[in-house]
């Protein structure tokens, strides 16, 4: 596209993998369902292909490729994105910097909308964990397939209190920060979890170490007052998934729960 953006969103990520797997992870529908949302497809590789994306069925969306230069760039472009007229796109750019591969992520809104403040200012949080989660795929768990255990909960508590019993689960407060060392009750037993993103009253991933470097995502979306509250599990063997979810599912709901 050709038209200046509306708004403009750049983020970046270093991943220690080569250039050439990451440019997999961002256009093969497996490859993009192991970081990215669980439902993803790839009609063709190339120009003008279609690359379908979800949560879950009911929110599966189609974008199109409308750049793509092999190793160097892909572009997902979705026309009509907030109202006739307008457009979203999101251009992956890859490069090597220091022996490692520097993905760069460019989120563009084209077009007059009045609501691409609220969006963009709703993607940025979301943006950063995946870009976590792509590094952490490359670098710990290429080649393996992800296993995703989730559950999508309309809250129905206000936002600080639902915040406030998320972070006194892993035995945190207010303070928790990237970097912190924590307990999260995913079974029978709190297992050892650290901290990779903490954004207050909207966004906290933890990695557990013990767990194969399993992550858990958990997203108070948006920034309303009325908002569900996502909690995305990834687990990279399908053993250990099976056992977790029946558990890990009670645990979300508990906590889920005890904040009403």
């Amino acid at each position: 596209m050709t038209d200046k953006p509306v708004r403009k969103l750049e983020l970046q990520v270093d991943i220690d993998a080569p250039i050439e797997e990451a440019w997999k992870a961002l256009t093969e529908g497996q490859g993009i369902a192991n970081w990215f949302p669980p439902i993803a497809k790839v009609d063709r590789p190339g120009l003008g292909g279609t690359v379908t994306l979800g949560w879950s069925a009911e929110m599966a969306y189609d974008t199109t490729v409308d750049s793509w230069q092999p190793n160097k760039q892909v572009r997902w472009l979705n026309n009509d994105m907030m109202g006739p007229g307008t457009a979203l796109a999101a251009e992956w750019n890859l490069e090597t910097v220091g022996g490692k591969t520097r993905v760069r992520l460019v989120q563009s809104g084209f077009g007059e909308s009045e609501g691409w403040d609220s969006f963009f200012e709703g993607t940025e949080v979301g943006w950063t964990y995946f870009l976590y989660n792509l590094r952490l795929y490359l670098e710990k768990h290429r080649g393996k397939i992800r296993h995703m255990i989730s559950e999508r909960l309309e809250a129905t508590a206000p936002r600080d209190a639902m915040w406030k019993r998320v972070v006194a689960a892993v035995g945190s407060t207010d303070a928790i920060k990237a970097g912190d060392d924590v307990q999260a009750k995913l079974g029978d037993k709190p297992t050892r979890a650290i901290v990779e993103l903490a954004v207050a009253r909207r966004a906290l991933a933890l990695r557990f170490p013990d767990l194969g470097d399993d992550v858990l995502f958990i997203e108070l979306e948006g920034s309303s007052d009325t908002f569900h509250v996502g909690w995305w599990l990834s687990v990279y063997d399908a053993k250990r998934a099976a056992e977790m979810e029946t558990p890990a599912k009670r645990a979300f709901r508990q906590v889920h729960e005890s904040a009403t």
